[in-house]
C-alpha cells in the first residue's frame, strides 16, 4: 500500500518507540545498497533495511542511533547521499569494446560508481554534485571528445552522440515495446522517453536511407553532406514535437481514466506518415514553414501590443511593464489573457485618474499578467485565466510595486496572486514563509492554478486553510497545523500525502479523484470522521489500510529490535 519511501519513513516515525532514532542513506546501485547494509550489520552491529522508491533509488535505513565515526566513514566513501544533495550522471561514449573495458576497469579501481550499458560502447558514471570526481570525469570526456575528432563516427554513435547529445542512456526502456509510468513521474521522464522514441525511429527508418548513401561498414558521419545533415536535423526537430504531443494525449487519457500512462516506445515507427525518409522530410518542411509563419505572427503581435499602451518599466529577461490607456490595448490584453479586461467597463474606468491598469509583457509582446491599481493601492493581480503568475513574474510585480510605492491592502482578496501576506505591518512571501511561521488569519490559495503547494510543512494557520479549485494531485507542502477547516475540494487529488498533521475543523474533499486505494497518512486515523465529500465506503477502506500498515511497521521494528538484543 505504501507507494513512496518517504511514506514508509513517515509510517515508522508514527509508530516507532521514542528511543529509536535513525538516518537514511541512499545510492543508485542496488549492489552498493546491500553492501552498505551488510557493513552496518556486521562491522558496526547496526540493524538496517533496504528499500526502493519510485525513482529506483535504493535506500538503507538504520533504525537506531548512528555512531559519528560510522557516519564519517560513509561520507568519506560518498555513500551518505541525502535528499539535499544532487547526483550527476555522466555518459561517456567509447568506440571499441577494448576501450570500454579499459576505461571501465580504471574507473572502478578509482572508486567511481559506473554502469556499463548493454551496447558495451557507453558508460554511465554517477557522482555527487560536490564530489571531486566531477573534474576527473569532465577531463576524461574532453580527452575522449578530442580523440573522437580524428576517429570515424559509426552510425549508432552519430544518432546518439550527435543527434541526441548522448542522452540515450537509460537501459530500462531497451527491448521494451510499451512502458508504464505513473502520472506523477511522466513529466520528469518526458524528455528521456521522447529521445528513446526518436532513437528507435532513426535506427529503423533513417538508417535504411543512409545505407543507400554509403556502405554501412564505411559509414562516417563526419563525411555526411551539409544538406543531408540539415534534413536529418529538421526531421529530428519535427518528430520531437510529434512525440511530445503523443505523450501529452496519453497523459490526458490517463488522468481521465485514473490509470497509469502507457507509452508505445515504437509509436513513431508505427505511423504510416513517417514510413520513409522523403515522406517524413516533406512533412517536416511543411511543419517548419508553419512554425516560421507563427513566428511572423508573433512579431506582428509584438508591434500591435504597443498600440495605446506605454512602457513604464523594464524588467529582467526582456520583460517590461506597460500602462494601458485605450480600448485597443484592453482588447489585445483581454484576447491573450482570457479575462474580462476587454469589457466596456474597463474602457470607461481607465479614463479616471485614480484608476490604472498595467500589463507585464515578454520580449515578444505577449502579456502574462494584469495589475489593477486604484488610488495607489493594489486591488488585483491576474495571470492568464485568473491564475497565479509564476515565481519569476511575481518577483517582477513586487519590484514594480516597490518602485512605484503602491500599497498592499491588509485584506487577502484578488491581490493574493502576488502571494503576499501582510501581518503586523510586515509583508511575507507565501511561497517562502519562515520556518514555524504562525499566520494569525486564514490562508486563501483558492483558484491560483497551483500544480503543487508551496513548502509550508512547519507553518501554523490560525483559521481556515483554503486551496480549493487548483490542480493538486496531493497535498505535499501543506501547513503542519490548521486551527479551522481545510478546503481541498475541486482538486484532482489522488492521494492525501502531505495532509496537515493537526486540523481542528472539517476536511472538505468533494470533487476529487480519491479512491479506496489512495494513500492516507497514519496520523489521519483520528480525523477520518471529519472528512466531508467522500463516500463512506472509501473512508472505511482507508481505516483498514491504516490498520494494516501500522501492524506491518510494528512487526518490522519488533524484528529489528529482537535481532539487536540477541
Amino acid at each position: 500500500m505504501v507507494t513512496k519511501f518517504s511514506d514508509f519513513l513517515n509510517d515508522i516515525q508514527s509508530v516507532k518507540p521514542e528511543n529509536l532514532t535513525g538516518c537514511v542513506l541512499f545510492t543508485g546501485c542496488a549492489q552498493t545498497a546491500i553492501g552498505i547494509q551488510q557493513k552496518l550489520q556486521r562491522a558496526f552491529h547496526i540493524n538496517a533495511m533496504v528499500d526502493t522508491d519510485n525513482d529506483d533509488m535504493h535506500y538503507i535505513v538504520p533504525l537506531e542511533t548512528f555512531d559519528e565515526k560510522v557516519y564519517l566513514q560513509f561520507i568519506k566513501n560518498d555513500w551518505n547521499w541525502d535528499r539535499n544533495q544532487n547526483f550527476i550522471r555522466y555518459t561517456v561514449t567509447l568506440y571499441s569494446s577494448q576501450s570500454t573495458d579499459k576505461i571501465y576497469n580504471m574507473l572502478i579501481a578509482d572508486g567511481f560508481n559506473v554502469i556499463r550499458l548493454p551496447n558495451n560502447m557507453q558508460l554511465i558514471i554517477t557522482c555527487l554534485d560536490n564530489s571531486p570526481h566531477n573534474d576527473d570525469i569532465v577531463n576524461l570526456k574532453n580527452e575522449l571528445f578530442a580523440a573522437e575528432k580524428s576517429s570515424p563516427q559509426s552510425m549508432d554513435i552519430y544518432f546518439n552522440k550527435i543527434l541526441f547529445n548522448g542522452t540515450i542512456e537509460n537501459p530500462v526502456y531497451h527491448q521494451k515495446t510499451k512502458q508504464e509510468f505513473s502520472i506523477d513521474s511522466i513529466e520528469q521522464e518526458k524528455d528521456s522517453i521522447v529521445r528513446e522514441m526518436l532513437y528507435r525511429y532513426f535506427k529503423k527508418r533513417i538508417r535504411s536511407h543512409l545505407q543507400t548513401k554509403t556502405l554501412l561498414h564505411r559509414f562516417d558521419a563526419n563525411k555526411l553532406g551539409t544538406k543531408l545533415k540539415q534534413n536529418i536535423n529538421l526531421i529530428r526537430e519535427f518528430l520531437y514535437t510529434i512525440a511530445e504531443k503523443y505523450i501529452d494525449i496519453q497523459i490526458m487519457n490517463a488522468v481521465r481514466t485514473k490509470h497509469n500512462v502507457i507509452i508505445r516506445l515504437d509509436y513513431l515507427n508505427c505511423c504510416n506518415d513517417y514510413k520513409n525518409f522523403l515522406k517524413t522530410l516533406k512533412l517536416a518542411r511543411k511543419w517548419w514553414q508553419n512554425t516560421a509563419k507563427q513566428n511572423t505572427e508573433k512579431e506582428r503581435n509584438k508591434k500591435q501590443s504597443m498600440n495605446q499602451s506605454y512602457k513604464v518599466m523594464d524588467c529582467e529577461n526582456g520583460y517590461y511593464f506597460v500602462i494601458l490607456y485605450g480600448s485597443d490595448a484592453l482588447q489585445y490584453c483581454g484576447k491573450h489573457m482570457h479575462h474580462c479586461i476587454q469589457n466596456d467597463y474597463w474602457a470607461n474606468a481607465i479614463k479616471k485618474p485614480e484608476q490604472e491598469l498595467y500589463s507585464l509583457r515578454d520580449a515578444n509582446g505577449e502579456p502574462h499578467l494584469t495589475l489593477e491599481i486604484y488610488n495607489g493601492v493594489v486591488l488585483q493581480c491576474q495571470g492568464r485565466s485568473h491564475t497565479a503568475p509564476n515565481p519569476m513574474l511575481r518577483e517582477m510585480v513586487r519590484k514594480f510595486i516597490a518602485k512605484n510605492h503602491f500599497e498592499i491592502p491588509d485584506t487577502n482578496g484578488w491581490n493574493k496572486h502576488i502571494a503576499y501576506i501582510k501581518q503586523d505591518g510586515v509583508l511575507y512571501d507565501v511561497f517562502n514563509l519562515p520556518n514555524n511561521f504562525v499566520l494569525n488569519d486564514a490562508m486563501d490559495l483558492c483558484g491560483m492554478g497551483l500544480d503543487k503547494l508551496p513548502e509550508m510543512s512547519t507553518i501554523t494557520v490560525s483559521s481556515n486553510f483554503v486551496c480549493a479549485t487548483n490542480n493538486l494531485s496531493d497535498l505535499t507542502g501543506a501547513p503542519h497545523t490548521v486551527a479551522g477547516d481545510c478546503q481541498f475540494s475541486g482538486n484532482p487529488l489522488v492521494s492525501l500525502r502531505g495532509m496537515p498533521h493537526k486540523i481542528s475543523g472539517k476536511i472538505y474533499l468533494s470533487g476529487t479523484q480519491l479512491t479506496e486505494k489512495s494513500y492516507v497518512p497514519l496520523y489521519m486515523e483520528n480525523k477520518l470522521g471529519d472528512i466531508v465529500g467522500v463516500d463512506k465506503t472509501i473512508i472505511a477502506a482507508w481505516q483498514q489500510q491504516i490498520k494494516a500498515r501500522k501492524i506491518a511497521i510494528q512487526n518490522i521494528i519488533t524484528a529489528l529490535y529482537n535481532n539487536h538484543t540477541q
